[in-house]
């Protein structure tokens, strides 16, 4: 039986900057997905799974899969959180999805991005089943 694990929440701040800005006054919509990497990116590094590891062990993260919904826009020198949490993950499959949501300052949701996810072994160029330190990395105790 597979047992599905939930994470941990993260909260990473961002102040929006001048080149996140389109022509119409508010953020490119591919600019969301590069704060989405970057949240994402922080969460592992602060948890020792970083791209320094990553080479040496010849696995890391690969996104398989997005789905972006825009509620609200975000404007320039706009603050921002994006809370970002494993939704569904098991030991026994080699995917998972997260939730990030971009958050303005009156925590109102402006976006949601649903991501499903794996780990990829470098050599094989294949998705492996999550590891210990993978798990660790993402916010799990497995």
């Amino acid at each position: 039986m597979t047992q599905t694990m939930k994470s941990e929440s993260f909260e990473y701040q961002v102040l929006i900057r001048e080149g996140l800005i389109d022509t119409f006054g508010h953020m490119n919509n591919a600019k969301y997905l590069e704060l989405f990497e970057e949240a994402r990116w922080e969460i592992i590094n602060q948890r020792g799974f970083s791209v320094g590891e990553i080479m040496k062990n010849g696995i890391g993260p690969v996104v398989l899969e997005v789905n972006l919904k825009f509620s609200k826009e975000v404007r320039l020198r706009q603050k921002i959180t994006i809370r970002s949490e494993v939704e569904t993950a098991s030991a026994q499959s080699r995917t998972m999805t997260m939730i990030q949501t971009m958050l303005n300052e009156k925590g109102e949701p402006c976006c949601v991005a649903r991501f499903v996810f794996g780990l990829f072994d470098l050599k094989a160029r294949k998705l492996i089943l999550p590891t210990p330190e993978w798990l660790h990395a993402i916010g799990l105790n497995a």
